[in-house]
């Protein structure tokens, strides 16, 4: 859409039309409806929440519609149990890998100055030619890369500090309702002379050329993308507190934090702000297979929503 908002401008040169395979004018960036007696808010968007400031061209695009960001701090829950870790406090998991923190810090420089060698060597196999411990790896790494991969400037924002990962609070920004943009958006468009066909996929192409559209995939383009699974739809299995009480830890737990003071840094500020953990995310790893995860994203934090719901 980005694109066909610019080619109305020279009508003389493009006639333009989107197809797009989903009943909504987003794609897969769309709002599902919430019982707002339940949650605290009316809605939330699927497929993306939000993200670093980094974003700028979307959101002169939220604006030029009439819609806004909504800055957050972000708090993030990660494991389980001697699992859990968080970036707003420090935790018993801190303690125990604090060389590793240590460690990866360096090893983020080395592969800063060879990203040429590293490019395609996968992160399970990365970390283990450094000797990482395993459980560093499936608990720390491979969450956190599941949750801020495609987001560049949320490492630049946070705040380095030796052997600590909590503490760090990244400034984000929440979206405005997609569904509601995307169908301004899309009215905008339609109104400018531009053709919108909904629920229609391509089946073939019939013309191409040197200057027009690419009808095959290179053979690197299906190298890179070839792995990736799609989907276009959402499940909610849980909204209920006793599963939330189960599965994860979703308050301020003291005698996680009491033991992990032996650090000899002084915490004391990152444990007052932790008495007010409210996350966002919540993210784990099965036990049985650590290489599957699960991703939990929370409306109650995200004041925008609440705040227009209200």
């Amino acid at each position: 859409m980005s694109c066909a908002h610019h080619l109305p401008n020279h009508p003389d040169r493009f006639e333009v039309t989107i197809l797009e395979s989903s009943s909504s004018c987003g794609g897969q960036a769309f709002s599902i409806p919430l019982d707002e007696t339940h949650h605290g808010a009316s809605w939330l968007n699927q497929g993306v929440q939000g993200g670093p400031h980094i974003f700028r061209h979307t959101f002169s695009m939220f604006r030029s519609q009439g819609y806004d960001v909504h800055p957050v701090s972000l708090e993030i829950y990660f494991g389980k149990g001697s699992h859990f870790w968080t970036n707003v406090f420090p935790t018993m998991f801190h303690e125990q890998h604090e060389k590793d923190i240590k460690k990866f810090g360096k090893v983020l420089n080395i592969i800063k100055w060879f990203s040429a060698l590293f490019v395609f060597i996968p992160i399970r196999v990365l970390l283990k030619m450094f000797w990482f411990l395993e459980e560093f790896g499936d608990c720390v790494i491979v969450l956190s890369l599941a949750l801020f991969l495609g987001a560049p400037e949320t490492g630049d924002k946070c705040k380095k500090k030796e052997g600590a990962l909590s503490g760090n609070n990244p400034e984000m920004v929440m979206f405005p309702n997609l569904f509601d943009f995307h169908e301004t958006w899309g009215k905008g468009l339609m109104g400018r002379g531009l053709e919108m066909r909904l629920n229609t996929g391509v089946v073939e192409v019939f013309e191409r050329g040197k200057k027009g559209v690419k009808v095959r995939a290179t053979w690197m383009e299906r190298f890179i993308l070839g792995s990736t699974k799609w989907s276009d739809d959402v499940t909610v299995t849980h909204w209920d507190s006793n599963y939330m009480e189960k599965h994860y830890t979703n308050h301020f737990d003291e005698e996680q934090v009491t033991r992990a003071i032996k650090t000899g840094r002084d915490d004391s500020a990152r444990i007052a702000q932790g008495k007010e953990f409210s996350p966002m995310y919540y993210i784990k790893p099965y036990d049985q297979e650590p290489d599957k995860l699960e991703m939990i994203s929370i409306p109650h934090p995200h004041r925008s929503l609440i705040d227009e719901g209200s």
